[in-house]
């Protein structure tokens, strides 16, 4: 029977592999140093440059800000009112008429499944100047909507559908009704 011993005070250790990756792991963090540093030096060196362009941007934009009010206060006098009006009016309904129906019904006809319909459907332009359906839809199931508002939101011409109400079936009507706005921005 044989029997290791090892009488040093100091047994040998196998430390070789410990100091390397040690020595890699500190060259790898002063390497870190020197690019944070580096990009800090070129960040600072930059900095006046930037806060120059930024004070521009910002004094051409009070610039522009003040034309504006100018401008909306010609165009609020009580002699310019009218023309305003009108001007709004005719511009949102040239707006409304650049809706090309077809292309509409053609979207909307994609989406709907094979139980499902389209009661009424009437367009707005919003504030943003976007283009926003509430539509009606008539649905033999539930399932069949659903379907429907997955179509809409993978959809590309249609955004954030939301849905407003819904009434169970009739005897006159024996679909299941929904009442839903969504945004459509129609590819021309």
């Amino acid at each position: 029977m044989r029997i290791h011993l090892n009488l040093a005070t100091h047994p040998f250790g196998r430390n070789r592999m410990l100091y390397a990756a040690s020595a890699a792991a500190g060259a790898g963090l002063v390497l870190i140093a020197v690019f944070l540093m580096v990009a800090f030096v070129r960040s600072y060196r930059a900095s006046p440059e930037l806060t120059r362009r930024q004070d521009d941007y910002r004094r051409q934009l009070a610039g522009l800000t003040q034309r504006q009010a100018q401008l909306e206060a010609v165009l609020r006098q009580p002699q310019n009112a009218a023309v305003l009006e009108r001007s709004m009016f005719l511009n949102d309904l040239l707006y409304r008429k650049g809706i090309a129906w077809t292309r509409t019904f053609s979207d909307l006809e994609q989406l709907l499944p094979p139980r499902a319909r389209l009661i009424s459907i009437r367009p707005q332009v919003t504030p943003d100047h976007d283009i926003s359906l509430e539509m009606q839809i008539g649905a033999e199931t539930r399932e069949a909507f659903i379907e429907f508002l997955k179509s809409l939101e993978g959809s590309a011409q249609f955004h954030s559908p939301v849905l407003h109400g819904d009434s169970p079936p009739s005897e006159n009507m024996p679909l299941y009704r929904f009442r839903v706005t969504v945004i459509y921005e129609q590819k021309l």
